[in-house]
């Protein structure tokens, strides 16, 4: 199994495990590899002292772990910083955090960054939430990115593979009709059994990505929803692992 969606860091309303646990969850559930960006990106000042870190943790594993930056476009220099994550920390991708950075998928600034990522190669993901709003922190409530700003994103930049992390039951519906050719979306924020076949027979497998927003989602349960989910065998190899190689072109 390929995991397109976890995380590594600490997270100010509470503890979360760490590195060694994610390793140890991906041995005893059977999963490979993993996108890997910084949590602590996303409420750090600055974006880059995470990607630094993380950088530094994933080096011993770089057939496991494939490292994703997480970068804000209204932010002093950051165009410096993705090519320092392009060249030195081999980034394989980027995570936008507009709710949590204070800008829009609208902004101008992002033109550059999608620029850079067709000409690399490389998928941006869009993350929408990454914790139910009744478990947040309710002086620091965050609202997620809506799918339909990801959807007009993904349009906007047909030459980029968008990915929208983190999108309940019956929103990526909502990411355009149809769904650009260019916008993928993770079951990291399923939660229910029998979610998972209504995707595969709305959409083609191949526009979904497994993922577990490790460690603020529990892996097991992404990992049994997905192998116990009543799907065709080839709609399940695409959405275990071969929709993300393809993506990552590995």
């Amino acid at each position: 199994m390929f995991d397109f969606n976890a995380k590594l860091g600490h997270w100010p309303y509470r503890p979360v495990r760490g590195f060694d646990e994610l390793l140890r969850d991906m041995d005893q559930l059977g999963i490979a590899q993993a996108v890997v960006s910084s949590l602590d990106a996303v409420h750090f000042f600055n974006p880059q002292d995470g990607n630094g870190r993380l950088a530094e943790l994933v080096a011993a594993h770089p057939d496991r772990l494939a490292p994703f930056a997480v970068l804000r476009p209204n932010f002093t220099d950051w165009e410096a910083d993705l090519e320092r994550c392009l060249d030195e920390y081999g980034i394989r991708g980027v995570v936008l955090y507009p709710n949590y950075h204070g800008y829009e998928l609208t902004d101008e600034r992002l033109g550059h960054l999608m620029g850079v990522a067709a000409q690399r190669g490389f998928p941006v993901c869009v993350q929408s939430g990454l914790e139910d709003p009744r478990r947040q922190y309710r002086p620091w409530r965050v609202d997620a990115v809506e799918p339909e700003a990801i959807g007009a994103f993904a349009r906007a930049y047909p030459e980029v593979n968008v990915v929208a992390l983190g999108l309940k039951f019956r929103q990526p519906e909502l990411l355009g009709d149809p769904l650009p050719d260019n916008c993928f979306f993770d079951t990291s924020n399923y939660e229910a059994m029998g979610e998972l076949e209504t995707a595969v027979e709305q959409f083609p497998p191949e526009k979904i990505l497994f993922g577990t927003n490790f460690p603020l989602f529990t892996p097991r349960a992404n990992v049994d929803k997905l192998r116990l989910a009543d799907i065709h065998a080839t709609a399940r190899t695409a959405i275990e692992e071969a929709n993300a190689r393809r993506l990552l072109a590995i």
